[in-house]
C-alpha cells in the first residue's frame, strides 16, 4: 500500500519482529501522542546515542566508496528507476530538495538527492512486494541489511534485494546503527498497525509511522547537511505524519480488501482521518505558507497516481500473519 503523500515514505514492512527492545504503544493512544512519542524518542536517541564529537565526525565524512557501483547493478537499478509504477516514488527527492532550499540549508546537492532517490525507490519497491502479498518482505530487509558491506559481487535474485544493497551503498558508517534501529522501529509500528482495531490506534500508529519514516529520511541526508540542518528534522517529522494519513485517506478501502486492516471502517472512521488530515495539514500550511503550491502538487501527484488504481483482491490471512500479531494488541 503506497502511503507518500508528501515526502513520506512506505509502512509496508511486514513480516516477523525482531527483538527491539521497543516499548509497544498501546492500542488506544491517539493520533497526536503517537507522533508526538516517535518524536521524543528521536531527539533522546540523538542526544545520548550520537555524541557531538560523533556528530560531527559523520558531518565531515562520507562513506568511503573507493568503487563505483559495477555496471551490471547500476544498469538493473535504472532499469528499476524508469518503471512507470515507481514515477510516484522516484519524484519525491526533488520535493525534499525543494525543502531544504526553503529552509536555506547548505548541502551537497548530487550526493543528497542521489541518496533520497535509492531510498525512495527502495520504498516504491517494497510496497510493491508487500501488496503482491510477499508478506516477508520486511523480515529479508532486515537480513539483508544486517551486513553493511554491500554485496554486489554476489548474484541478486530479485527487485527487493537490489534495491536494498543500493540502498546501503548509499549510507553512511556512522548512521548506519542508528538507521537500523529506526527501521526496527518502523517495522514494529507497521506490525502493531495491522491489528489496530479501532480509527484512533490506526491514526496513532500512522501517525507514529509517517514521523519514524520523515526520521530515517533525515538521517539518510544528515551528514551532506551544513550549517542551520537541525530545524529540517521536526518540520519532515510533521510533514511525513500529515503524509502518511492522506495516503491512509485514499488507501482505506483497498487496503481493507488486501487484508491489511483489522477493523472495517465506516463513514465515522473517515472522518475522524479528515478531520486529523484538516487539523495537522492546515497548521502545517500556516506556518510555512510559501510551501503550499509544494504540497498541492505532492498530493496531486499522490491521487494520480495510475497504479492505485489497479483492482485488488482480497489477500488470504496467512498463519505467518498471525504470528506476526504482536499479542495484547487490539
Amino acid at each position: 500500500m503506497p502511503i507518500i503523500a508528501f515526502l513520506t515514505f512506505s509502512s509496508s514492512i511486514g513480516g516477523t519482529p525482531g527483538t527491539t527492545g521497543i516499548e509497544r504503544k498501546d492500542s488506544d493512544q491517539t493520533h497526536s501522542s503517537g507522533f508526538e512519542l516517535s518524536s521524543r524518542r528521536f531527539n533522546e536517541q540523538l542526544r545520548i546515542g550520537v555524541s557531538t564529537q560523533h556528530f560531527m565526525t559523520e558531518i565531515t565524512s562520507q562513506r568511503p566508496q573507493k568503487e563505483k557501483l559495477p555496471t551490471t547493478v547500476r544498469l538493473a537499478y535504472e532499469d528499476i528507476a524508469n518503471d512507470p509504477k515507481y514515477g510516484h516514488f522516484v519524484r519525491i527527492p526533488d520535493r525534499i530538495l525543494q525543502c531544504i532550499d526553503y529552509f536555506e540549508i547548505d548541502y551537497d546537492r548530487e550526493i543528497t538527492k542521489s541518496r533520497l532517490h535509492a531510498y525512495y525507490l527502495f520504498i516504491g519497491v517494497v510496497d510493491d512486494a508487500i501488496d503482491s502479498g510477499r508478506i516477508d518482505t520486511g523480515k529479508l530487509i532486515l537480513q539483508y541489511l544486517a551486513t553493511p558491506v554491500p554485496q554486489f559481487d554476489q548474484e541478486i535474485a530479485s527487485r527487493v534485494g537490489l534495491v536494498t544493497e543500493i540502498l546501503k551503498f548509499h549510507i553512511c558508517d556512522q548512521s548506519y546503527p542508528l538507521i537500523m534501529d529506526k527501521l526496527r522501529e518502523l517495522y514494529q509500528d507497521v506490525v502493531c498497525e495491522r491489528s489496530a482495531t479501532s480509527i484512533e490506534a490506526y491514526i496513532g500508529y500512522r501517525n507514529s509511522i509517517g514521523a519514524l519514516t520523515a526520521d530515517l529520511s533525515y538521517l539518510l541526508i544528515r551528514s551532506g547537511l551544513s550549517g542551520n540542518s537541525e530545524k529540517l528534522c521536526p518540520f519532515m517529522q510533521r510533514v511525513g505524519a500529515v503524509g502518511c494519513l492522506i495516503d491512509s485517506l485514499i488507501d482505506l478501502r483497498r487496503d481493507r480488501h488486501l487484508g491489511l486492516l483489522a477493523f472495517k471502517p465506516g463513514l465515522t472512521d473517515y472522518a475522524k482521518l479528515a478531520v486529523a488530515i484538516l487539523r495537522d495539514g492546515l497548521g502545517l500550511l500556516l506556518k510555512h505558507p510559501r510551501l503550499f503550491q509544494l504540497f498541492v502538487h505532492a498530493v496531486i501527484d499522490n491521487t494520480r497516481d495510475p497504479f492505485r488504481g489497479e483492482p485488488v483482491f482480497p489477500r488470504p490471512r496467512l498463519i505467518s500473519d498471525i504470528k506476526d500479531e504482536p499479542a495484547g494488541v487490539a
